[in-house]
């Protein structure tokens, strides 16, 4: 049976996700061009994580997912030389 607070906890990650994803797509003038799809949703559990940790599963398409890799990797190299990133 499903933890109702890891659920919600799981739904609102999502929900974050989701606005985030549609404001950064907005902010590269992709607001439009499948935008409408959801691309977060969430899942109480995982089989491969441990019980208690709410999961958010992620469905993007290749190029949104290599976007995404990349914007994630360049973060990471700003933080490695010593920059503030957010």
């Amino acid at each position: 049976m499903r933890d109702p607070e890891l659920v919600s906890c799981a739904q609102r990650a999502a929900a974050e996700l989701e606005r985030a994803w549609g404001h950064w797509r907005e902010g590269r003038g992709r607001g439009t061009d499948g935008g409408a799809e959801s691309v977060a949703s969430y899942v109480a559990h995982s089989l491969d994580h441990p019980w208690g940790r709410p999961r958010v599963v992620l469905g993007l398409d290749a190029e949104d997912a290599r976007e995404l890799a990349a914007l994630l990797e360049r973060q990471l190299e700003r933080q490695e030389v010593g920059e503030h990133v957010w």
